[in-house]
């Protein structure tokens, strides 16, 4: 049983010498560690003592490529006054960076793809972020309660971006949000809970992060400037109940069909400067939606709200109570959302 004891202490005593399995100097002077991952390439782990001053991760170490750096590597770094992390690096992990309050700027190169959660969190005088173009998730929390995201010359008209990236938005943020056109992709979180109604978002967008519109649940028109979906999440529209439609450009309805989670939501083409399909007709469970001439007849609304609006969300018809068959006058050809009671789906039509 002695024997047993002590062989179990000897294997916990080597685990935790390989907590780390090298150790070599940064081009800036600080001893880093390292664990080996694979035949080419390390974990950044640890620096120790905590560093201090200008930090500037390398590329390679050991004769490996440096690709990740750990979860909680350098948080409450206190001393670290900047930071600059290499292309090779292709995720920051979470927290990795936190707390360290007197960190002033971190620059990110080119080919770095993921930050985690929180991985800069509470870095309360961090006020220079660069972020390169290669990023794809960015998670929720990363720049919270930094000196960046307390500025409020960093916010336009409510939205924060970082870069070429919709971090953030105030929960109060009504009416129709338009995203820059430059942005790259919205970040997990960045707007849920606000109160928008429509969003129109840019043609070079290339992800939508998880939970990134989270129970906007007055949001019922997206429009996607891009014939190329960008990367969605399962949970990027959770808790958008009025989410009617996501209105696509002309002839890319079928990419976007095709797409990862986009056929989970009611996709519609925009109208075409050459008509080439008609959907005179929508139905779902008992309400149905038709076009006849210029005309739209909703059935099954019967005693129910019934709202009818275009495009742009202006309204053109509403009841308190329809009657079974309801008819509505279409003052023009394009896409009408026909929304009925409280919880019902709504419906898109084209007319013909």
């Amino acid at each position: 049983m002695k024997r047993l004891i002590l062989i179990t202490m000897l294997l916990a005593t080597a685990m935790v010498a390989r907590a780390s399995d090298f150790s070599e100097a940064a081009p800036t002077g600080q001893t880093l560690y390292y664990t080996i991952t694979s035949g080419t390439t390390v974990k950044l782990v640890s620096g120790t003592p905590k560093p201090t001053g200008r930090l500037t991760i390398p590329a390679t170490a050991g004769g490996y490529n440096v690709t990740e750096i750990s979860s909680q590597a350098f948080s409450n770094c206190t001393g670290l006054t900047s930071v600059s992390v290499p292309g090779s690096v292709t995720t920051i992990g979470m927290r990795a960076f936190a707390g360290c309050s007197a960190l002033t700027s971190v620059f990110i190169a080119e080919g770095v793809r993921s930050i985690a959660m929180m991985a800069f969190s509470s870095c309360t005088s961090l006020d220079t972020i660069s972020l390169p173009t290669t990023i794809t998730n960015i998670a929720a929390g990363c720049f919270g309660m930094t000196a960046y995201i307390n500025n409020n010359d960093n916010w336009s008209d409510s939205v924060l971006y970082v870069g070429r990236y919709l971090v953030s938005a105030r929960s109060a943020r009504t009416g129709t949000l338009v995203v820059a056109d430059s942005t790259l992709g919205i970040a997990n979180d960045a707007l849920d809970y606000c109160h928008i109604s429509k969003c129109i978002l840019p043609e070079g967008l290339r992800f939508i992060g998880d939970v990134a519109f989270k129970d906007c649940s007055l949001l019922d028109t997206v429009r996607m400037l891009g014939t190329t979906p960008p990367t969605l999440n399962s949970g990027s529209f959770q808790g958008c109940t009025a989410l009617a439609a996501v209105v696509v450009p002309c002839s890319s309805a079928a990419a976007y069909n095709a797409a990862q989670y986009w056929s989970q939501l009611n996709i519609v083409e925009d109208t075409c400067p050459t008509p080439h399909v008609s959907i005179a007709t929508a139905q779902e469970n008992s309400i149905r939606a038709a076009i006849s001439g210029n005309t739209l007849t909703v059935s099954g609304a019967d005693g129910q709200p019934l709202f009818v609006s275009d495009i742009t969300g202006r309204r053109i018809f509403s009841a308190a109570s329809a009657s079974e068959n309801t008819t509505v006058a279409l003052p023009a050809t394009g896409i009408y959302i026909v929304s009925v009671g409280s919880s019902a789906p709504l419906k898109v039509c084209y007319l013909k």
